[in-house]
C-alpha cells in the first residue's frame, strides 16, 4: 500500500520562527555548529573478543521464550555505557563549545586540531560504522508535530525554522507521528558529518539504512556531505528497525520505490534480509534480530572481492549496543537496553573493524580531536 503521492509539498518556511521549545531560549541553541554527537577521546577498555554467548539465530525464536536463550545479568549503566563509547548527554542544551570568530558556521574550528585520516593499527579488511540518526521532529516540537504543521488542505506549512524545507506528502497525516522526520538543524548536522568524515578520507563503499525516514533522511545527506550521494546507492534494510517501531505495521514506512519517485539514490535491486517485522517482540528478540541482521550483512560482503570495506550502518539509539554485542562477543545488556539508549546522543558514531587476518571483530574509539 503506497502511503503518499508523487509529488512533494515544497512549501519554503515562514519567518514566524518565535516558537521554541520548552527550555530553549535561543535557536542559537540549536545552530549546527553545537554539534554535541562525536566522540572526542579514547575509550580505556579491554575490547579483545571474550568465548561470547551462545545463541540460536531461527527467527522462530523471536516471539517465543527468548529470555532463556540470552542471560538475564544486569550490568551496572556505566558499565554498559563504558563498554562502547564515552556516553554523551543528549539534552537540548547540550553542545561543544565552538569559537564563533574562528569557525566557519557549522563548528569546522572544533575539529581543526586533526586532520589525519580515520586509521586502523592493525590491517581490517571490513569496517561497520553504525550511526544513530539525526536530531527528530516530534522530539523538539512534541509528538503531534504534524497537526499544526498542516493546513486542513493537507498542505506543509513550516511555522518554524526548525522545521525542514519540504515534506513528501503522505494520504494518512497520522503516518508522520510514527514516521517522523528530521529537523532542519537534524538535516544540516549530518550533512556536516559528512563533511568531516571526507575530511579524514573515510570513504564508506556501501550504506545500509533502515527504514524509518529519520534514518533515511540521515543517510542521505551523511552521502551528500561526502559527495557520495549519487555514487552509493542506499540500501533499505527494514531488519534494522529498532525495537517496537512495526508495532503499527511496515506499511507506514515509505518503500525504496517511494524514495526513488523523489529521486533519492535508493539501491531498488538490493533483497532485504528481513522484511517483516514482529510488531510486538521483546528485547530479547531484538538483540536476536539484530545480529542476525549484522552478520547476514558480514556474510553477503564476504562473498564480494574487494580488498577492504567501509560500511555505512545509519539507524538507531539501541543499534550501537544491539549489532554489535555478538562481533564482539559480549553478553547483552537486556534489562539496561532502554537506559542505555538514553545516552546516546544524535549521530553518535561507533566503529567496528575486523581483523584481516583472524576476523576478530573489535570497537575501536573514534577521536577527532
Amino acid at each position: 500500500m503506497n502511503n503518499h503521492d508523487s509529488k512533494s509539498a515544497m512549501t519554503e518556511p515562514t519567518s514566524d520562527d518565535d516558537v521554541l521549545p520548552v527550555g530553549v531560549n535561543s535557536l542559537s541553541d540549536y545552530a549546527p555548529n553545537k554539534l554535541y554527537l562525536l566522540l572526542t577521546s579514547s575509550v580505556p577498555i579491554d575490547i579483545t573478543t571474550s568465548s561470547g554467548v551462545v545463541v540460536q539465530t531461527d527467527s522462530s525464536n523471536n516471539n517465543n521464550n527468548n529470555n532463556e536463550l540470552l542471560p538475564q545479568k544486569r550490568s551496572s549503566k556505566r558499565r554498559s555505557f563504558i563498554r562502547y563509547f564515552i556516553p554523551i548527554n543528549r539534552t537540548r542544551s547540550s553542545s561543544i563549545p565552538v569559537d564563533p570568530a574562528k569557525s566557519d558556521g557549522f563548528g569546522a574550528a572544533y575539529y581543526q586540531q586533526s586532520r589525519g585520516p580515520i586509521q586502523s593499527i592493525d590491517p581490517c579488511d571490513m569496517r561497520f560504522l553504525i550511526i544513530r540518526h539525526g536530531e527528530r521532529v516530534d522530539r523538539y516540537f512534541g509528538a503531534n508535530w504534524y497537526m499544526t504543521a498542516f493546513d486542513q488542505n493537507e498542505q506543509y506549512r513550516p511555522y518554524h525554522r526548525n522545521f525542514p524545507a519540504s515534506l513528501p506528502l503522505r494520504t494518512n497525516r497520522y503516518f508522520w507521528a510514527v514516521d517522523t522526520p528530521l529537523t532542519s538543524t537534524g538535516l544540516h548536522a549530518a550533512e556536516q558529518l559528512g563533511r568531516l568524515f571526507q575530511s579524514r578520507f573515510f570513504h564508506p563503499t556501501y550504506a545500509y539504512s533502515s527504514p524509518a525516514m529519520r534514518c533515511v533522511l540521515t543517510t542521505i545527506q551523511i552521502l551528500k556531505g561526502l559527495g557520495l550521494e549519487n555514487k552509493i546507492p542506499i540500501r533499505i534494510e527494514p531488519g534494522l528497525l529498532e525495537l517496537g517501531a512495526a508495532r503499527f505495521g511496515m506499511n507506514v514506512f515509505f518503500q525504496p520505490t517511494d524514495w526513488h519517485k523523489y529521486g533519492i539514490n535508493v539501491d531498488l535491486s538490493y533483497q532485504p534480509i528481513l522484511t517483516n517485522i514482529p510488531p510486538y517482540e521483546r528485547e530479547d528478540g531484538y538483540y536476536l534480530r539484530s545480529k542476525h541482521v549484522i552478520r547476514e550483512i558480514e556474510k553477503r560482503h564476504n562473498e564480494l572481492s574487494t580488498d577492504s570495506q567501509n560500511i555505512l550502518i545509519i539507524a538507531h539509539a539501541t543499534s550501537p549496543e544491539t549489532l554489535t554485542w555478538d562481533l564482539i562477543g559480549k553478553q547483552p545488556n537486556i534489562g539496561d537496553l532502554y537506559r542505555l539508549s538514553l545516552n546516546i546522543a544524535y549521530l553518535q558514531t561507533v566503529l567496528t573493524e575486523r581483523q584481516q587476518d583472524s576476523k576478530f571483530w573489535s570497537v575501536k574509539p573514534i577521536g577527532w580531536s
